[in-house]
């Protein structure tokens, strides 16, 4: 009876040894379980419709920038498209008989810039643009306004030979063949010295004269 009892005895106090690493290993599952549980929870995405003040924000940086330049007061320049496009081909280089952004020259330029910005149609060269009927030429500096052209004689022998469009305080943009498409001044020097004229170009409207009742169809 004594020996039964005794082996009773070590098999409890065996099984009493092993309880710590059951009491672990289940805390181990359980956490093991929990997360992979919070894996499986997924965050509602909440996507904020555009701002459009943040949308605004290159066309007023672009603005700033060349008031910057001009001198000027942001508020004064309202041609938003205008000085979008001056930013896209700004530092283009120069290219004789060139016409896109790998390269272009002065008279190029200013038939891209009439033709995307104003939707005006201008002759490829400089003498041509000058003497065109959509161009009303005039001497008198103070006369300047933005969007007009400014011609220049900077080949000996030839009248015309360059052009740029004024924009403000004396300031025009071109391209030159020394910077390429940028920014100069009618009082820097050299500009100053073959400044010729300037021109105003003309935007042609359609008038239609109404017709009176009875004289639809009478020969003039």
């Amino acid at each position: 009876m004594m020996a039964l009892l005794q082996t009773v005895l070590r098999i409890t106090m065996k099984q009493i040894s092993f309880l710590p690493y059951t009491f672990f290993a289940l805390l181990f599952l359980a956490a093991c379980s929990g997360s992979r549980k919070s894996t499986n929870q997924y965050q509602t995405i909440v996507v904020k419709p555009a701002d459009p003040v943040a949308a605004a924000a290159p066309e007023k940086r672009t603005i700033t920038k060349y008031a910057a330049y001009l001198k000027i007061d942001p508020d004064s320049l309202t041609n938003i498209v205008l000085y979008t496009f001056i930013d896209k081909w700004m530092k283009t280089p120069y290219k004789y008989g060139g016409n896109d952004e790998n390269g272009i020259d002065c008279s190029g330029f200013i038939q891209r810039l009439l033709g995307d910005v104003y939707n005006i149609q201008v002759p490829r060269t400089s003498a041509q643009q000058f003497f065109t009927k959509n161009v009303e030429p005039f001497h008198d500096n103070s006369y300047f306004s933005e969007g007009d052209l400014v011609f220049f004689c900077t080949v000996p022998g030839n009248p015309i030979s360059h052009v740029g469009l004024y924009l403000h305080n004396r300031y025009f943009i071109n391209a030159s063949t020394t910077n390429g498409v940028s920014l100069a001044n009618l009082d820097d020097p050299y500009w100053k010295k073959r400044f010729v004229a300037a021109g105003r170009v003309k935007i042609t409207k359609q008038v239609t004269t109404p017709v009176r009742p009875g004289q639809a169809g009478k020969g003039q």
